[in-house]
Parts: C-alpha cells; sequence; structure tokens
C-alpha cells in the first residue's frame, strides 16, 4: 500500500468525508488560477473541519483551507498536501442562527463557509446593523475574520464578539496536538487586515458569534444599495483576488499604483484593473507566474517612484519549490534600482515588461 493510500483510507476513515486526489484547485478559487492538490476533501461544516484538520495534523499533511478562494493565489503546481473547501449546510447558507436578544442588540452564531456578502444582504433584510458595509466582500466568514476584512469605515473587529478555531499543535510546549479554542473578539488581536489567526499555521476559524445592533430594514437595504452602485463603477466585475496590496500608512495602494501610470499594464493575461489600480484581473488563461510577476514589476514601479514598499495583502500559497520566496521583499529593492521609467500600457499583446532592466 503506498503513502497516498494511507492517507487517503485514514482521511475518509477518521472523517467518513470523500477524498478525491489531483483535483485542480483553480475552480475554487476567485482567480481561477491554481494547480491541482495531492488530495481534496469539503468541509460541510465548521465541526467537520476540526476533525479534517486535527486528521492531517496527526498524518504529518500540509492543508491548504479554502472558503470563497479570494485573497490567494495558488501556485501553478498546485498544493502538496490536502486542500479543503468548506462548505456551510444547506439550512444555513448565507444566513447564520439568532442565539440572543435584548433590545437593541443581535447575538447571531455563523459557519466559516457562510457567504460574506450574503450574511449582510440577510442581516439587513432582518433590521440587524453592522455588516452591511460587506455587502461586496468576496469570500467567506472564516477568511473576512482571520483577516479582519472591512471596508467603508467598517470592520470584522467592530462586530465579532467571539471566535471559536482549530488551533495547531506546538512543539515542546506541553499543548496536545491540537485542540479547539473560544476567544473573545477583544483576544483576537485585531489589526488592519489582521488578526491573530492571519498568518499560516496560526490556527483556522471554526465559527463565531456577531453582536449586532437595530436598524430599519429599509436604511439598510438603501445603505447597501448605495455600496453596491460604488463598488459597480470602482471596482472590476473580472475574475481577480480582491485587492492585492495594504494600504500604506495615510496613502492608499491603487492610488499610487496609478499615480505610476501602470493602470492597464499587462503580463500574460494578467492584467492591472482599469476601474482600480490595486486589482489585478486574470483576462482568461493568466497564471500564477504572471500574477507574481506583475505584483512584483508594481512593487518595483510604486519603490522607484516614491520609495514606498508595497506589502502584499493577498497570500501565496501552494508548491513555489523552485522559485525560493517569488515576493522576496530584498529582491524587489534590487530590482527597483535597476529600472528605468519607460512603461507603455499596453491591453493587447500577451507580455509586456513594465519597464526596460538594464545590465
Amino acid at each position: 500500500m503506498t503513502r497516498s493510500d494511507v492517507i487517503r483510507f485514514a482521511l475518509h476513515g477518521e472523517t467518513g468525508l470523500p477524498v478525491d486526489t489531483g483535483v485542480p484547485i483553480a475552480p475554487y478559487t476567485t482567480l481561477k488560477i491554481g494547480g491541482p492538490a495531492d488530495f481534496f476533501m469539503k468541509a460541510p461544516n465548521g465541526e467537520s473541519l476540526g476533525r479534517l484538520l486535527t486528521t492531517a495534523e496527526n498524518l504529518a499533511l500540509p492543508v491548504l483551507v479554502l472558503g470563497g478562494g479570494s485573497n490567494v493565489v495558488v501556485s501553478d503546481r498546485g498544493f502538496r498536501g490536502l486542500a479543503i473547501k468548506v462548505e456551510t449546510p444547506t439550512n444555513l447558507r448565507n444566513r447564520g442562527t439568532v442565539i440572543y436578544e435584548d433590545g437593541q442588540e443581535v447575538l447571531i452564531e455563523v459557519e466559516p463557509g457562510c457567504q460574506t456578502a450574503g450574511i449582510a444582504r440577510w442581516t439587513a433584510h432582518l433590521g440587524l446593523s453592522g455588516l452591511d458595509w460587506a455587502c461586496g466582500i468576496p469570500g467567506t466568514l472564516g477568511g473576512a475574520i482571520a483577516g479582519n476584512a472591512g471596508a467603508y469605515d467598517g470592520d470584522m473587529k467592530a462586530v465579532v464578539r467571539a471566535v471559536t478555531f482549530w488551533s495547531p499543535g506546538r512543539a515542546g510546549t506541553g499543548l496536545p496536538a491540537s485542540r479547539v479554542c473560544t476567544v473573545s473578539g477583544s483576544e483576537m488581536a485585531f489589526g488592519y487586515r489582521s488578526s491573530r489567526l492571519k498568518s499560516p499555521g496560526s490556527g483556522v476559524v471554526l465559527g463565531a458569534e456577531l453582536r449586532l445592533g437595530r436598524t430599519s430594514p429599509a436604511e439598510l437595504l438603501q445603505r447597501i444599495d448605495r455600496f453596491e452602485a460604488s463598488r459597480r463603477t470602482r471596482q472590476p466585475t473580472e475574475r481577480s483576488c480582491g485587492s492585492v496590496f495594504r494600504n500604506p500608512p495615510g496613502k492608499f495602494a491603487g492610488q499610487l499604483i496609478e499615480q505610476a501610470g501602470l493602470k492597464g499594464h499587462r503580463i500574460g493575461d494578467a492584467q492591472i484593473s482599469l476601474l482600480h489600480g490595486n486589482y489585478i484581473v486574470n483576462r482568461g488563461t493568466a497564471t500564477a507566474r504572471d500574477i507574481i510577476s506583475l505584483i512584483k514589476a508594481v512593487r518595483e514601479r510604486v519603490l522607484l517612484d516614491t520609495d514606498i514598499f508595497l506589502e502584499t495583502e493577498v497570500m501565496l500559497t501552494g508548491d513555489w519549490s523552485t522559485d525560493g520566496d517569488p515576493l522576496d521583499p530584498d529582491d524587489t529593492r534590487e530590482a527597483a534600482s535597476r529600472v528605468t521609467l519607460k512603461a507603455t500600457p499596453v491591453t493587447d499583446a500577451v507580455r509586456s515588461p513594465l519597464g526596460e532592466r538594464n545590465g
């Protein structure tokens, strides 16, 4: 029996869930990019997700957890381990469960696989305020909580009361191999697009309680309509992973990219959106390598023009074994010193560098 067979039998035996092999990850990401996973499973809820994570840890099997598949670039070579697609039971799809009401305060319980935008609209229809800003946020609540998603002066930090998450084992700490923890929102260490669960290996959201207020449904739905109309004029509808770069202090990444004259620039089928400089869209058959090359080129140009180094908001995952660190900051700074300012917007060519390099 091969190791692959042992892993498949163990995963199925411990969870009772189907195990597939060699499944392309691309269909499960918003960019529609990513090679095959060695093993692929679907977790129907947070409880089953926790069991899968513990089983994979016992097998020393790397894990990639996919909610809506936004905010991530998966290698063209795929993922050497187990990819888990987090789903939500049909009876809870795009909504939560009201668990407490007291005057102007309402607590709801949500699964990690609930669509963030779906929950925003569901709560608005109930007259529950606090999530209307999330009407256009892609992906699922698990990722939104881990990354403290936000827009229009709102964020997850403001509504999260408690989070239940799976915590991996810590070698040499005396802790069990893994455990399920519940912490308050104040213990989540929320920051700008970050939390204690943002970095790889820090833990995985299994569920949460959200604290919401009360406002008239009509007012909330009108607000959502305004937000959605604004998004349609400012953000692309093509395949993308969402915002690529974090906003530097006091600046907007998209504005810096646009001021550098990079709107519309393209490498392969990866293109800087014509609507918003902080979005990279897949115009057809873009590869992960195209996306990374464009990210690096944008970093180089902005660093050269402004002396500001753009930190990525998007996460890289998968098999980059032959590339080293594809977004090494030192490589960016070295390359920026050699990039000239010659750059012509390209929308039709197959491949176009953002600047010529000397030497």
